[in-house]
């Protein structure tokens, strides 16, 4: 009699946690890359002094790791989608855990790159595995708020990094670091096996290999203009992201003159207003989405505008809080990119619902090429001490892809009509 009456409040329950567990093990998967790739940005200062680089060496070796993490991200999409997600990812983290910890023993800029190129060739899998799960496991009123919680690991991975990795490098060395993160990742694994062994990972479709046919028309049905449109939003609308993660700390370093063991104090807020971002975006776009709403043009335009105040950045320095000044236009800046990374990838899902890791893959490519260019870019204008141009560069993206966007959405494709009319489910 007592198990009969506790049936039914268990099963809502354990129905909940199926469908929640895996994305929050996403949040915490992009959480932990996003500790990774940000610790080498976070003690940037000590670290290029410590190895007699300058910043547009710097930008060299982000550039390795943008590189190889653009070619991953649709290599890591195309397996999850056609050889499953679960143990794919294991060989992903395994493999990103232990490049993190050789950066403890990196001597040169040729040991950064090596290092920097196979962490982001490692960390390619992290955003489709997080996209593919969403599609996997929730219901599709649920998943832009799913999407927006299993990316915003990387906004608060960013966030908590500062305020972690900071005292351990000023009290122990910079290189033990590297040793603690690449340790996180074995633990992800451990959490990530225990997930499935306790029947918490349980994907509403099979993960069985795609039939050739069905891969086959999968693949004709990515290359139309909404995918491309989805990835040039996504790569330049997102571009301030990767100002706000890699020359946030050598701006305030050379710009306002904050020294290393403050910069830990500071340097979580950008990625706080990124993660805010997220959740506020993601919530808008179900809201959207449960109405019926039309694409959000008039939304990347409203974020197109408002990028721009982070050409503001020169005057908060002149302020009577110079430091609170440009934090509070970083977190703003990252504030709006979170919404375009967000309903850009929830559009992308709704026009593109075939093969959701592959999608997830080849849009975040994009911005991982416009990192690798930027970077170097922006690192020479810090050379030369040119940040007002920096800033420009870094305000005219979004709106470029914003204007592409647009202009390929509206290209009929045959199969378009078909998928407008079968949203994702």
């Amino acid at each position: 009699m007592i198990s009969a009456t506790q049936a039914p409040s268990s099963a809502p329950l354990k129905l909940t946690l199926r469908q929640w567990a895996p994305c929050i093990a996403m949040l915490l998967l992009s959480l932990l890359s996003y500790v990774d790739r940000s610790t080498l940005a976070i003690l940037s200062p000590t670290i290029l002094a410590d190895l007699h680089l300058s910043a547009l060496q710097y930008g060299y070796a982000v550039t390795a790791f943008s590189v190889c993490y653009m070619v991953s991200n649709p290599v890591w999409g195309f397996l999850i989608d056609h050889r499953g997600l679960f143990w794919t990812i294991v060989v992903a983290v395994v493999l990103w855990s232990l490049a993190s910890g050789s950066h403890a023993f990196i001597l040169s800029l040729t040991g950064m790159c090596i290092a920097r190129g196979l962490l982001g060739f490692g960390e390619g899998a992290t955003f489709p595995a997080g996209l593919s799960t969403v599609a996997q496991t929730l219901p599709p009123e649920r998943r832009s708020f799913g999407l927006a919680l299993a990316y915003s690991g990387g906004s608060l991975g960013a966030a908590l990094t500062p305020l972690l990795i900071t005292p351990i490098a000023v009290h122990h060395g910079w290189r033990s670091t590297f040793l603690l993160t690449g340790f996180l990742g074995l633990l992800w694994i451990a959490m990530w096996l225990l997930l499935r062994a306790v029947g918490l990972y349980h994907p509403r479709t099979h993960e069985e290999p795609a039939q050739p046919a069905a891969a086959s028309r999968s693949f004709r049905e990515r290359l139309n203009p909404s995918l491309f449109a989805t990835v040039l939003l996504y790569g330049l609308g997102a571009a301030p992201l990767a100002f706000g993660l890699y020359a946030t700390p050598l701006y305030l370093n050379r710009v306002l003159h904050v020294p290393q063991v403050t910069l830990g104090h500071l340097l979580w807020i950008p990625p706080a207003g990124w993660e805010a971002g997220y959740l506020f975006w993601g919530a808008v776009s179900d809201r959207r989405n449960a109405r019926g709403a039309a694409r959000p043009f008039g939304l990347f335009t409203l974020f197109s505008i408002a990028g721009f105040i982070v050409v503001l950045l020169p005057f908060a320095a002149r302020t009577p809080w110079p430091v609170t000044a440009t934090m509070t236009v970083f977190f703003l800046e990252m504030f709006i990119a979170g919404g375009f990374v967000v309903l850009s990838l929830a559009d992308g899902v709704n026009t593109q619902r075939h093969n959701a890791g592959f999608l997830a893959g080849i849009a975040i490519s994009s911005w991982a090429l416009v990192t690798a260019i930027l970077l170097p870019c922006i690192g020479h204008l810090f050379d030369n001490g040119l940040f007002t141009e920096s800033l420009w560069l870094i305000a005219i993206l979004p709106p470029i892809g914003t204007v592409l966007w647009k202009t390929l959405s509206s290209i009929p494709a045959s199969n378009n009509k078909e998928i407008h009319r079968n949203p994702i489910n």
